[in-house]
């Protein structure tokens, strides 16, 4: 296994650059409906003169984003409902009085705040991007010096990210594109010769790969952070609550996401709840398994395979329809430095999610601005490219090759994925940020065995039967950058478990060490020794 470097970024080039630019996310109505979320239109949307038209994205479609210090200020909120009741909206008490009760640490934190319609109006929707406008045009007349101006302009829309599984880009069925609904099977087995790149069951017969004792490594292990579905229980791994356990959780950091769930009144929106991946059904009544069933427990045998010394933190921050709030990114993002302020480790957080923004890099700077508090204690972050085959910036690998100013940062990747041959993925995004290539095409990992969907095998007598593919067991194989940057994130672990017990080293100079050893040195995953 190779992890490939790209030392020149793909430039522009005459014509249609690989991948349609414009490529938006599509999901069913039944999903959008599930999390309250709309996609943004940009040719539905209302424009000032020489207003920029905005690009697609999906949010929640009545919360907005908004800096802790502001709901806090009476003042503040009191600005954003006379702004708002122009358009017959206003934030809701519950948001207010949940936002206060809040502690916050000393950054910044975005809470979520639903918007209300207003008691006298009437046909009103409420919109968060209509409501977003509304608060940056009247902030433009504001004076310079307006109290917690620099705040109000952070306000931004409730993102909803998506996972990297599979299903199939536009009408080509190739696979790539984030699955949105039932398992991510493009054929049944045996009905095409061509295989497909979604999550089929396979057999492993060897077990776990051998782990050291801490006594053995001669210092503590190097911990890896997944944002992701959640962990489910595994013949490969202990319980979350062993001790020196591989895969562990944070319960109270868990239940801080959970918390930050927008303060709807009584309305029936999907939430994330505690720490394990309970495999939901997107139908019950029909029984297939959901799109992103396993996810994050194939991320976290991929990192074990490689570097089995290490040991993840799980945070579910995905629905296991692969839908990933941004309210609970922040809230883990917060929870992982208000850790690492206590003394507690984290070496390498990876993120197999991502998405499209309306306005570009600036849209994402609340994200980028946290992540890179956590790389300025020397936290190497992983993001996975996408697969939608296009060139449209996908976050937030799009800002992985991004400069920050001040002091040096540990390295942010972007990661692509490359077929068993060696080729690129026909599903893998294409980015100048995107410079890192490893295997994320049919990849084999740990599954969540007690997974079962109802659908039946194809052919069955009683004893002999076709392949089941709803029925995954232990094991599968799946595609998707999502496992790719598992793989990168699994070797950096390896590396710097080579650095455990150095006398006192900066976390940053090692970080990027470790990434300039990668670079200058094709890098091979494990070693392998011929028997």
């Amino acid at each position: 296994m190779t992890i490939d470097y790209i030392p020149e970024p793909p430039g522009a080039t005459e014509g249609e650059r690989f991948g349609p630019p414009w490529q938006g996310v599509t999901l069913p109505r039944e999903i959008l409906d599930r999390h309250g979320a709309k996609i943004l239109d940009p040719w539905a949307v209302g424009l000032d003169p020489g207003e920029t038209r905005p690009d697609s994205t999906v949010y929640r479609a009545d919360v907005l984003l908004v800096p802790g210090t502001v709901l806090r200020s009476d003042e503040a909120v009191t600005w954003i409902d006379a702004t708002l009741a122009d358009i017959g909206l206003k934030l809701s008490e519950e948001s207010v009085v949940r936002a206060r009760e809040r502690d916050y640490g000393p950054g910044t934190t975005w809470v979520p705040a639903v918007l209300e319609i207003n008691e006298e109006s009437r046909d009103v929707r409420a919109d968060a991007w209509p409501a977003l406008r509304a608060l940056r045009r009247a902030l433009d007349g504001e004076p310079a010096e307006r109290a917690l101006r620099s705040e109000l302009a952070d306000i931004s829309l409730d993102h909803l990210f998506v996972g990297s599984a599979t299903s199939g880009i536009g009408s080509l069925n190739l696979g790539g594109e984030p699955a949105t609904s039932g398992h991510a099977v493009i054929d049944e087995p045996g009905v095409t010769a061509r295989p497909g790149y979604g999550r089929v069951p396979v057999t492993v017969v060897a077990g776990p790969p051998r782990r050291r004792t801490v006594e053995q490594l001669g210092g503590p292990r190097i911990t890896v952070v997944m944002l992701d579905t959640g962990v489910a229980g595994h013949p490969w791994f202990k319980p979350v609550d062993a001790a020196d356990a591989f895969l562990t959780v944070d319960p109270p950091g868990q239940q801080l996401i959970e918390d930050t769930h927008p303060a709807y009144a009584g309305r029936d929106i999907a939430r994330l709840v505690g720490y394990e991946d309970l495999g939901h059904l997107p139908n019950p009544l029909v029984g297939t398994l959901n799109s992103h069933t396993g996810h994050g427990l194939m991320l976290a045998g991929l990192v074990a395979q490689i570097a089995p010394d290490a040991r993840v933190v799980m945070y579910k921050v995905m629905h296991s329809d692969g839908v990933v709030p941004e309210e609970a990114v922040h809230a883990a993002l917060d929870r992982l430095l208000a850790r690492m302020d206590d003394g507690e480790p984290v070496d390498v957080l990876c993120c197999s999610f991502g998405g499209f923004a309306e306005t570009g890099d600036p849209a994402m700077n609340a994200l980028f601005n946290k992540v890179n508090q956590l790389r300025a204690r020397g936290v190497i972050v992983v993001n996975a490219a996408g697969n939608y085959a296009t060139t449209r910036p996908f976050y937030l690998a799009a800002l992985s090759e991004t400069a920050v100013q001040g002091p040096p940062l540990a390295p942010m990747l972007g990661v692509a994925a490359k077929n068993p041959d060696g080729t690129i993925a026909i599903f893998s995004n294409e980015h100048p940020a995107v410079r890192w290539l490893a295997p994320g095409a049919m990849v084999v990992s740990t599954f969540p065995p007690q997974f079962r969907g109802a659908q039946n095998a194809t052919l069955s007598t009683g004893e002999r039967a076709s392949l089941d593919c709803d029925a995954v067991g232990p094991f599968c194989g799946w595609s998707g950058t999502s496992f790719a940057a598992p793989v990168v994130a699994g070797t950096i672990a390896a590396e710097l478990t080579k650095t455990i017990g150095q006398v006192v080293v900066d976390p940053v100079e090692r970080a990027r060490t470790v990434i300039d050893t990668m670079i200058n040195d094709k890098v091979v995953r494990p070693e392998v020794v011929p028997i």
